[in-house]
């Protein structure tokens, strides 16, 4: 049995909102009707990096939820670290990406299939 559901952008809108208002994780997750897991993942998982510190290291903070910066009173006072973003219309597009490119499958001609069915 599967728990978990396919995140809509409305979804990652609530997400991104209560990030930046500095909900806590299960707040957001009762709001959603969700697993706070999979909000946790969806957020780490398309977060964007943004290369503006001296540091080539992340943050210790990000390690856990938020795992972003925006909620981080040092965000905008020149953090030495890599900072992270979390946007709902960036990971809306990922996901949507990722879904239709599985999808897909092989662009192959028939010759080009049969040359790999040969060692078969």
């Amino acid at each position: 049995m599967k728990d978990w559901k396919h995140i809509n952008f409305e979804q990652r809108k609530v997400i991104s909102s209560g990030i930046s208002h500095n909900y806590k994780l299960k707040e957001i997750a009762d709001t959603l009707g969700l697993n706070p897991t999979n909000i946790s993942k969806e957020v780490k998982r398309n977060r964007k990096e943004i290369k503006n510190g001296t540091e080539k290291t992340s943050c210790k903070k990000t390690i856990r939820w938020h795992h972003v910066c925006s909620s981080c009173t040092k965000y905008y006072n020149n953090c030495p670290y890599i900072k992270y973003k979390y946007d709902a219309s960036w990971a809306q597009n990922q996901a949507d990406y990722k879904l239709i490119s599985s999808r897909k499958g092989l662009d192959l001609s028939e010759d080009e299939m049969k040359e790999l069915d040969k060692p078969i």
